[in-house]
């Protein structure tokens, strides 16, 4: 896969996508969040680093709870945002920091951190091995990682969005599904993650095979896996929504020892 580098274009972007995502969207909000909470489980007093941050939405989660934030991410404007959005009690420390660099995450403190978390952000990073090598590391006994991707089974190697109107016994009904294509290469594409996004970004499709195989190099082991959906009376009218689609996962979070 390229080894593009990917900050440039998110420094143009991170102001629209800061005004879009503000403190959480639904798909954050309702999916990626809780399941993130869940498998981090992150306590009062403990210290958790927050890798490609954004906005640094999750990080003033994590903070109005008590943690300790370290919160990295590879624009500076995302990271001037995030600052902008924090307020002075919140114990947040803000660093812009290159995910892609083993170096400058080690910078932050080998064996610093109770849990690293990365936020729907590795299908973004042209390299995954340094960020999981780096980890390792950077934890201390016992740490833990949390990581969420688009679902590389449906939502991350260009799924065609389908919406058909099925005839049953019951009469006729609406069916909203993906159709999906390519899958068990790894692929590397434009995409945009927001509706009217002013430029693509570059995406990185890794099949299962493909991203695990990264983090277990990185000497983890995967014991927790979430594939979150919409609940079936999610309100939207949008048909290509997810929230149409409350059996098919846009999303997996996983969390690693």
């Amino acid at each position: 896969m390229s080894h593009v580098d990917t900050r440039p274009i998110w420094n143009r972007l991170a102001d629209f996508w800061d005004k879009a995502l503000g403190e959480g969207n639904d798909f954050q909000k309702h999916l990626i969040m809780p399941a993130t909470d869940r498998l981090l489980n992150a306590r009062l007093g403990e210290v958790v680093l927050d890798v490609c941050c954004g906005n640094g939405n999750y990080a003033r989660l994590l903070a109005a709870r008590g943690v300790k934030v370290v919160a990295c991410d590879g624009s500076n404007v995302f990271i001037d945002r995030a600052r902008a959005r924090t307020s002075g009690d919140m114990s947040i420390e803000y660093h812009v920091t290159d995910a892609t660099s083993e170096l400058e995450l080690l910078s932050l403190g080998v064996g610093r951190f109770d849990a690293v978390v990365i936020s729907m952000a590795v299908m973004d990073l042209p390299t995954i091995d340094p960020v999981f090598k780096a980890a390792r590391q950077l934890l201390g006994p016992g740490g833990r990682v949390v990581f969420s991707v688009s679902h590389p089974c449906f939502n991350s190697n260009r799924p065609v969005i389908t919406a058909d109107l099925v005839e049953g016994d019951d009469g006729l009904r609406q069916r909203f599904g993906v159709q999906i294509f390519d899958y068990a290469q790894p692929m590397e594409y434009l995409s945009a993650g927001i509706l009217n996004q002013p430029e693509p970004h570059p995406f990185f499709h890794r099949p299962l095979h493909v991203l695990f195989a990264s983090c277990f190099a990185a000497g983890f082991v995967v014991d927790g896996i979430e594939e979150p959906t919409f609940p079936p009376d999610f309100p939207s009218r949008n048909p290509f929504s997810w929230a149409k689609r409350p059996n098919l996962p846009p999303a997996i979070v996983v969390r690693l020892r």
